[in-house]
């Protein structure tokens, strides 16, 4: 196995700025949890397509290598105090595969579509309660990229390009801040914003209550009204991020943690439970991803049928990871392996843009943290005066009454982020992650295979083909994954769309001999890089 004696630890990241500043702390003496949080802020600043300081939530697992716990910190978003289940119109539209939609998308572009931005909250408890760092320290790497500029990347300059005629004519202040005189940056260019480099400053000096109480929160607040949104003052004092106990499942010999819900890794844990009775290393890849389909379409359903925010949802974690529960979703999963499916939409809406971010220093701590807008570039509204670009939390709701995921004021999301972590004995093992909307549970499925069945190295581990379906067929296979694997997967009945890139760009670290070896891995479908010394 690749792997080095490390006398710092490891990083890796989306865009080398957001490495770079991880990596940094850990030279300054810093933990794992001091590396992601300064990762994340700069992250935040540099991906801006991906996810932001105002971006809608996210979620951080930490396992600490002295107590040999993992503790999980939820700063998901939450609807707004007068959001409600019948907030939007939806009208029947036979030529979509759910068969509805709502008109103008209003629930995911635009003021209404915005839902209390958890990111500053989440970031600082982390660091508060388990770094080490001033925050101010932490924000400087964040700081600088916002106020002397940073170099999109190929995806956030296709985003901005994609975008740009749009945002001229609806959302002109998003605009203003992410074109060059009214064009998009070329390869090369510099971005800054200097508006959300004193925003960043307010919170290195305020913490998060600078960002949540005060100017900065009536500034926010007064816009979005003004733009016919509901979020208010009280929305932001209100809110908290919380710790929370990770969704743990043992696989084989390891353990497996994950974020709690509304987060997605219940879905990865239900899939890992289905299919570890099944001899995966001795498998074909056609047989893998045969089963693999039909564990995906079992477990699909029943996240987007049943599951949401536990506060508002009666939803029994012990049962969805029992062994009874298990066998029942397992015959499920044997009728389909006889005679695949087509599957059923339960809800459609398939958006893909997240970043993540894995950490590791030289003790053996460990990280994995996943944040986001929601789809790119989130709501498009951007507040003049702050550089804070807004996700749309409300848009990870189903904006149909009645159901699991429905609006409810001060509810939080079904989303699809699901960071995890691995142990072996108590020992560390890995962290790993990926952006990539509905891909994520699956790709978390795929790489957990790989690392723990397959024994891949961390690169290996995300270099591996990809494959995806979220109820229904036909089903995602990346082209990478071979003429024949995709002939194969057809003469077992299966319905096959080719791909190029499903997901990513995937993170992980592989740590050996209680952490003082590791090994990083970033997916060749994006631009990241590992810094690991």
């Amino acid at each position: 196995m690749k792997s080095h004696k490390t006398k710092y630890g490891t990083v890796v990241g989306p865009h080398p700025r957001t490495a770079k500043a991880g990596f940094d702390m850990l030279l300054a003496g810093g933990n794992a949890v001091d590396a992601a949080v300064a990762a994340a802020f700069t992250e935040g600043v540099v991906e801006p397509s991906q996810n932001g300081i105002a971006g809608y939530g996210g979620c951080v697992l930490i396992y600490s290598k002295k107590t040999q716990n993992v503790v999980a910190i939820d700063y998901n978003s939450a609807a707004p105090g007068a959001a409600s289940a019948d907030m939007f119109t939806i009208e029947e539209a036979p030529d979509v595969p759910a068969g509805y939609r709502v008109p103008g998308r209003v629930n995911i572009h635009g003021p209404l579509s915005i839902g209390v931005p958890g990111v500053v909250a989440g970031l600082c408890l982390t660091l508060d309660k388990f770094g080490t760092l001033p925050l101010a320290d932490v924000l400087k790497p964040a700081i600088n990229s916002a106020r002397y500029g940073f170099a999109p990347n190929a995806s956030n300059r296709g985003g901005i390009a994609g975008n740009a005629e749009r945002w001229k004519k609806e959302f002109p202040e998003t605009a203003r801040v992410f074109l060059k005189d009214g064009k998009p940056p070329k390869k090369g260019e510099v971005l800054t914003n200097p508006d959300l480099a004193k925003t960043l400053e307010a919170v290195a000096e305020g913490g998060h209550t600078a960002f949540y109480e005060g100017k900065i929160a009536e500034t926010i607040a007064t816009h979005i009204q003004k733009l016919g949104g509901c979020l208010t003052v009280d929305d932001l004092k209100n809110y908290r991020a919380f710790i929370a106990e990770p969704y743990q499942i043992q696989y084989r010999d390891y353990s497996v943690y994950t974020s709690p819900l509304g987060a997605g890794g219940l879905t990865t844990l239900q899939m890992l439970r289905l299919v570890e009775k099944f001899d995966v290393a001795s498998m074909s890849t056609i047989e893998r991803f045969h089963l693999f389909a039909e564990a995906m379409k079992v477990c699909w359903y029943e996240r987007l049928s049943r599951f949401g925010d536990p506060n508002f949802v009666d939803i029994d974690i012990t049962r969805e990871l029992s062994d009874s529960f298990t066998e029942e979703l397992s015959e499920k999963l044997n009728a389909g392996l006889e005679k695949p499916q087509p599957g059923e939409v339960v809800y459609h809406e398939p958006m893909y843009c997240t970043s993540h971010i894995s950490t590791a220093d030289a003790e053996g701590n460990m990280v994995s943290l996943t944040q986001t807008h929601g789809g790119g570039f989130g709501s498009m509204v951007t507040v003049p005066g702050t550089g804070l670009l807004f996700g749309h939390g409300v848009g990870r709701f189903d904006p149909r009454p009645g159901l699991a995921n429905s609006i409810a004021p001060m509810k939080r999301p079904l989303h699809n982020m699901g960071p995890c972590l691995a142990t072996v004995n108590g020992k560390p093992f890995a962290t790993y992650g990926i952006p990539g909307g509905r891909t994520i549970p699956n790709n978390q499925l795929n790489i957990s295979v790989g690392l723990m069945d397959l024994q891949s190295t961390a690169q290996a581990a995300v270099d591996a083909p990809r494959f995806h379906c979220d109820g229904a067929e036909p089903i995602q296979v990346e082209s990478r994954a071979g003429a024949e694997v995709i002939e194969g997967l057809e003469k077992l009945g299966h319905d096959i769309t080719r791909d190029g890139n499903i997901g990513g760009p995937g993170h992980v670290i592989r740590v050996w001999n209680d952490g003082s070896y590791q090994d990083g891995g970033t997916d060749p479908r994006g631009e990241g890089k590992v810094i690991s010394r």
